[in-house]
């Protein structure tokens, strides 16, 4: 399951080329390999980079749309939560969130507690099949002392109590869309990074059985895509495409020069990573925590650390455009803030350790702001509008993204330009993720052997689990880079907490497709989802990449210092200058 950057793949015919390489896409390529098609994904960072790795780190049913009446995401939500979970278990873990209920709240607790009954109700097969560490217990009211003893930092003022429920934390979306990834490249998909589409190949007319009353319709048979780290571009062929874009996906179009009437809502949606609420350890539940302004967030223990948001706010700038600034960062405190109990810490700035920024593609709801906004998705074929076999996605959320790739492929499969393609079969609802020790298999006994094995490498039994939990049956080639050359097993960092070893620096690069240091440090290991990273973690890691990647000591210097820039810019933006 190596992702290879093998440009000379560029050159072959394509059933099904996809445009976006974040969870959408790589679900689109996988359902589509999946069933033989030929099969090209091309993302113009690199996987997951977007709004796909900036997520809350759940895979749920999205409660809140019940305050929208979104019943049908609702359940398609909690259906997918379930397919997810039982394709790397390894990678997932159930979660209680408690929902507290103050005397003020709106919705009253009445309804909270209607919600949450409807939202278990919707999810009444999430224990089909299920093992015991994904089974999902039933919801319950806990009372003012119990939620306190469970969440002290909790405002007491007209508490009365919280309703529990569960979701399944992702723990690291990073590491799990690579995973759905290589079961597509394992499928016979080629997926290329850093290979940005900048037009379609096209040629004029329509297909025999479509009406062409002007003479404008064009045909896709391709696209031209740009290598980011070359410049070089190249033409490529293809039966469809599928413009799986997300926040780019009506500037993916622009290029056809033609008015296709799709358009994207783009809502900005920041998290902050803090010390731990209320103390290391004190609380061990997810906690949806509502201000008396209506602003609510949640509030996740995630790496000995706080997890919270999101915040959700309309944004026209364009996605690459859009960063994380002091306002943003100040609604999420302020909003946390005012649900302390008296003489708890407050959060301030200096609490911040990180940020993550995605723009969600929201369809378009007229006259309804992004918080209303319906988080379905659309499938849009572009044929009557002109443009031929090229289809675009708007919407969507990553727990529903394999339940989108399914439609979108099934689409493909029944339009004349498939036609004469038989697929063969294939149930992504029961097809482990790639590396998954075993579809809807408790991990844990796999996990435990992970550790005891191979004891001579002298690994500490937590680098060996994280190793384990992160590549799942891929954690003995890590090991073999280790038998090889000991010096690999040296943790990246001397930070605690951070678990990294060398060599899955040397893995990220040649198993995984990893070109830049920000794809290692951000996407491949935990490190940059961990905190601030030092200039000396980074040359650190450029040290054990640069040979592997081809770079001379001035392309490795070059690499650390543009990293360092990029990683200072970012954090000056919303981090207010001390004094």
């Amino acid at each position: 399951m190596r992702i290879e950057r093998d440009l000379s793949r560029l050159h072959e015919p394509y059933d099904v080329i996809v445009v976006g390489g974040g969870i959408t896409g790589v679900c689109v390529a996988r359902e589509a390999a999946g069933r033989g098609l030929r099969t090209l994904l091309v993302e113009k960072g690199d996987f997951g980079g977007g709004t796909s790795s900036a997520t809350t780190k759940y895979l749920h049913g999205g409660i809140r749309y019940l305050e929208t009446y979104e019943f049908r995401v609702v359940r398609e939500s909690l259906r997918e939560r379930r397919v997810l979970g039982f394709a790397a278990p390894h990678l997932v873990e159930q979660k209680r969130f408690l929902m507290p209920a103050w005397k003020w709240s709106k919705p009253s607790t009445p309804l909270i507690g209607a919600g949450v009954g409807l939202y278990s109700l919707l999810g009444y097969d999430s224990n089909r099949g299920a093992p015991d560490s994904l089974r999902v217990p039933r919801p319950n009211w806990l009372s003012k002392s119990k939620l306190l003893a469970a969440v002290p930092w909790l405002d007491p003022a007209e508490l009365q109590g919280a309703f529990a429920y569960h979701d399944t934390l992702n723990l690291h979306p990073e590491r799990l869309l690579l995973a759905f990834l290589k079961s597509a490249v394992a499928a016979g998909a080629t997926a290329l990074n850093h290979m940005r589409a900048v037009g379609f190949v096209t040629e004029p007319g329509s297909d025999a059985n479509a009406v062409d009353t002007d003479g404008s319709d064009v045909t896709v048979r391709g696209v031209t895509v740009e290598d980011a780290l070359t410049g070089e571009r190249y033409d490529v062929r293809g039966r469809t495409v599928v413009n799986a874009g997300g926040p780019w996906m009506d500037l993916v179009l622009q290029s056809l020069g033609k008015s296709l009437g799709v358009k994207v809502n783009r809502s900005k949606g920041i998290h902050l990573l803090t010390r731990p609420v209320g103390g290391r350890g004190v609380v061990t539940d997810t906690v949806f925590a509502r201000a008396k302004t209506g602003k609510h967030v949640i509030i996740s223990p995630w790496m000995d650390r706080s997890f919270i948001g999101p915040t959700d706010t309309p944004e026209t700038a364009a996605p690459d455009d859009v960063r994380v600034d002091h306002t943003d960062v100040a609604l999420i405190l302020d909003t946390v803030n005012s649900t302390l109990a008296p003489g708890v810490d407050k959060l301030t700035e200096a609490d911040v350790e990180a940020t993550t920024v995605g723009i969600r593609p929201l369809i378009v709801d007229e006259g309804k702001d992004s918080y209303h906004t319906s988080r379905r998705h659309e499938l849009y074929d572009h044929g009557p509008s002109g443009v031929h076999h090229l289809w675009s996605i708007g919407g969507g959320k990553w727990t529903t993204g394999r339940a989108l790739g399914e439609e979108t492929v099934m689409a493909l499969l029944d339009s004349p330009a498939l036609s004469g393609v038989v697929p063969r079969r294939f149930d992504s609802t029961h097809v482990a993720a790639g590396g998954a020790f075993a579809w809807a298999e408790d991990a844990e006994p796999y996990l435990r052997e992970a550790i005891r094995s191979r004891g001579q490498l002298g690994l500490e039994p937590s680098v060996r689990e994280q190793i384990a939990r992160l590549y799942g049956t891929e954690h003995e080639r890590i090991l073999d880079l280790v038998e090889h050359d000991p010096a690999l097993g040296a943790r990246v960092s001397a930070r605690d907490g951070v678990l990294d070893i060398a060599a899955q620096v040397v893995f990220a690069v040649t198993d995984e497709g990893a070109c830049t240091l920000s794809d290692i440090i951000d996407r491949r290991l935990v490190i940059g989802t961990v905190g601030q990273v030092s200039a000396e973690e980074i040359a650190r890691i450029a040290a054990v990449a640069a040979p592997v990647l081809g770079w001379s000591d001035e392309a490795s210097t070059a690499a650390v210092d543009a990293e360092v820039a990029r990683r200072t810019a970012i954090e000056s933006i919303w981090r207010q200058p001390v004094g």
